[in-house]
């Protein structure tokens, strides 16, 4: 019987003794989870890492009036008296002075109705800028939606707005029937194959990518690696290539699903990161100051994309429109870790060439437009960014018509390269 007692309490004292090596062991490993989770950082491609003055000022900047609050009578006091400057100097004829102290007084209270209505008002009617004026009248009506006068201003511009973008849309259509008519006389394939990787230099170049047009030429004909430039520059240009390939074959399809999606960001992303390469986020994300969804929406939130991509209301529209809309919805969900812009640009590009389209460039040049318009869709405007790739698409047709000299000088510029032994 004492034996038996002190076998007992030994086996008794070895399981607690295990209990308490386990619970420590879990409480420990869940620290551990969760201290990695929550200092890990999460980068993404709308976020400039290699270019710290652009990103400083795009998307980290907190602009002024953010600081200004602490001091809201003063700044109120100082905007109402640069608003009464900028009608006096209108009044007196003196536009250009005008014209400065309304965007003054509209980067110190960027949220003020008053401010971008007489904003508005000045650009309208002294500028004959109806665009610009509506876009700041809708802001308004952001910060204000019940204004009387913001929204007797957008009333008189919006349909004027409209009638400019259908226009716009018909000088478009037509020079890509132009471009048709080109194609069926010939067109020279070298050209086709230096756009093809002037295409390929703009779309890394907004990610940060340094190589130049040449060099990346040189790098996907003969596989050599380029001196002085990372290894993940290099593998951003191959995923890139290989995703542009795909996309050419899925111009015979009718549809787009999940698994299409899936398939362009697996090459996208397949040399440089290629755990994660072809799967949607299982973290939150964030792009500066947007918060995307959580990765539990995830799911629900691609199939209802997708089914909009596919849906009569999407085809419907005019492609250019429809394409910028893909665009921005897919950046908007931003269902990757990484890649989303290009992924996005990609589906843009897909939608556009099953138009008849060329692949559209969104050019280095255009990177902070292009940031800021993305900025604006997610306060609620959509048109401004649909705009800029209207745009974009009538500077890629003028570049294959011959007709955008400033775009071909970056293809026929040859620096000496330098390849790796």
């Amino acid at each position: 019987m004492h034996i038996t007692t002190i076998v007992s309490s030994i086996i008794l004292c070895v399981i607690c003794i295990l209990l308490t090596i386990l619970q420590y062991y879990l409480l420990n490993s869940k620290k551990s989870h969760q201290t990695g989770k929550l200092h890990e950082p999460l980068f993404t491609d709308l976020i400039l890492s290699d270019v710290k003055s652009f990103a400083d000022e795009v998307i980290f900047e907190q602009p002024a009036f953010l600081h200004q609050r602490r001091r809201p009578q003063t700044r109120d006091s100082e905007v109402e008296h640069c608003l009464k400057a900028a009608q006096a100097y209108r009044k007196s004829g003196k536009l250009d002075k005008a014209l400065k102290l309304f965007e003054h007084a509209a980067a110190m209270a960027p949220d003020n109705p008053e401010v971008l209505i007489h904003y508005g008002q000045y650009l309208e009617e002294t500028h004959e800028d109806v665009v610009s004026a509506d876009e700041l009248y809708l802001r308004a009506l952001t910060y204000a939606p019940n204004h009387q006068g913001a929204l007797s201003n957008h009333r008189r511009t919006s349909h004027l707005v409209d009638k400019i973008d259908l226009e716009m849309f018909k000088i478009i259509d037509e020079k890509r029937e132009l471009l048709k008519e080109r194609l069926k006389s010939g067109f020279d394939f070298e050209m086709k194959k230096k756009l093809f990787y002037l295409h390929i230099y703009h779309t890394v170049g907004i990610e940060g990518n340094t190589m130049t047009v040449p060099e990346l030429q040189y790098l996907l004909e003969t596989g050599m690696v380029i001196a002085g430039k990372t290894i993940h520059e290099h593998n951003e240009i191959l995923g890139l290539e290989m995703a542009l390939r795909y996309i050419k074959i899925l111009t015979t399809t009718d549809t787009i699903t999940i698994r299409e999606l899936l398939e362009i960001h697996k090459r996208v992303m397949g040399h440089t990161d290629p755990l994660e390469a072809g799967y949607f986020r299982n973290q939150q994300v964030f792009v500066g100051g947007h918060m995307p969804p959580p990765p539990e929406k995830l799911n629900e939130l691609m199939h209802s994309y997708v089914d909009w991509l596919n849906s009569e209301e999407a085809h419907n529209m005019h492609p250019v429109r429809y394409a910028a809309l893909a665009h921005y919805k897919l950046v908007d969900i931003h269902p990757f870790t990484d890649g989303n812009g290009r992924t996005s640009r990609l589906i843009m590009n897909l939608i556009l060439l099953r138009s008849g389209y060329p692949p559209v460039i969104v050019s280095k040049k255009d990177r902070k437009k292009y940031y800021d318009y993305l900025k604006i869709a997610n306060r609620g405007d959509l048109r401004p960014f649909v705009r800029f790739i209207a745009y974009c698409t009538d500077e890629t047709l003028n570049t294959y018509l011959g007709r955008n000299k400033l775009i071909t000088h970056e293809i026929y510029s040859s620096p000496v390269i330098e390849v790796e032994d």
